[in-house]
């Protein structure tokens, strides 16, 4: 870690715009620090509490045909770097809006800029697997994106989505808005609303991919995820402390997006979050939705090899 989020204001960065007009996505770039920290500490969250893939889909990716999967968002690329270790055979596009801190791609992982509130740029049936995760602070049409997942989803192929709970919970009872008002202020999510995002995807999605034409064998899970260690459990303990760590530097992170919003002092507000999570007593929980889904119909093996794939990307890459 580069700086202390409990001592000293995580900064953020300013508002996008894209041709003209201010993007969607209202949190600072995935390769701007401290926010590289912050997705980081939360993928190991993910990681730890719903696996990186389901057992099913770990099955497909060992199968040793040349599986392709497309990361929706892959932010630092820290999923998709452990996903090409792990699984040697598979190749992965990944897309975002800016470059991730990766100095030095794998050959079995491709990353492209682009803006996916604008639809997916690849052909139907493509993508053996499609992987999105936290898309919600940037997704105004979060319907519409998920008909582009399984467009580019090949019939049988998996759909693996995970999306936050804006709303702290106490497990030990109690309110939490009165235990600490500043972390459960609901300016941020306000904030979210006025730029016509759904602060609440993570609840409502598993409302969300039902209304989703094309998915079989859908499973929906919700995952309880400590605030602070206070759990004896090492993985609780862990997840915990990486949650804490996380919302400390969020505090910063949105400072730019709540000016806009019409916050008159967002680092008062931003030092009173800090305040509460240096001395948060008993339970403080958290929750994510995650989903797994088929598109419909049967999973053949895919067609050409990994090195294949490379190639066709690089030469696609070099034509625009």
């Amino acid at each position: 870690m580069t700086f202390d989020p409990f001592n000293e204001l995580a900064g953020g960065s300013a508002l996008r715009f894209d041709e003209g007009q201010q993007d969607d996505y209202c949190l600072p770039v995935a390769s701007h620090s401290p926010e590289t920290e912050r997705l980081d500490y939360l993928h190991d969250v993910y990681k730890y509490h719903a696996g990186n893939v389901p057992d099913e889909v770990a099955k497909l990716l060992s199968d040793g045909n040349q599986r392709r999967i497309l990361d929706v968002g892959c932010g630092t690329g820290k999923w998709a770097l452990e996903m090409v270790e792990a699984f040697p055979d598979i190749h992965i596009t990944g897309v975002d809006l800016y470059h991730p801190p990766i100095t030095a791609f794998p050959s079995n992982f491709h990353f492209e800029i682009h803006d996916v509130t604008k639809g997916q740029e690849y052909a139907d049936d493509t993508f053996d697997v499609v992987h999105a995760r936290d898309l919600h602070a940037g997704m105004p049409e979060y319907h519409v994106m998920l008909v582009e997942c399984i467009r580019v989803l090949r019939p049988g192929g998996y759909l693996l989505l995970k999306e936050i709970e804006w709303v702290p919970k106490l497990l030990d009872g109690g309110d939490a808005e009165q235990r600490f008002p500043a972390i459960c202020e609901r300016t941020f999510r306000n904030a979210l609303s006025e730029r016509f995002l759904d602060p609440l995807v993570g609840i409502n999605l598993e409302s969300y991919i039902d209304n989703v034409p094309g998915l079989v064998d859908i499973q929906y899970s919700r995952h309880m995820v400590p605030m602070t260690p206070w759990s004896d459990d090492p993985i609780l303990n862990y997840t915990g402390q990486m949650t804490r760590m996380a919302m400390a530097i969020l505090g910063g992170t949105i400072r730019v997006m709540l000016l806009d919003h019409g916050e008159p002092n967002p680092d008062n507000r931003y030092k009173a979050g800090i305040e509460e999570l240096k001395d948060l007593t008993g339970q403080p929980i958290w929750y994510f939705g995650s989903i797994i889904a088929r598109k419909q119909g049967e999973l053949r093996d895919s067609e050409g090899t990994t090195d294949q794939y490379a190639e066709e990307m690089m030469t696609e890459e070099e034509e625009t």
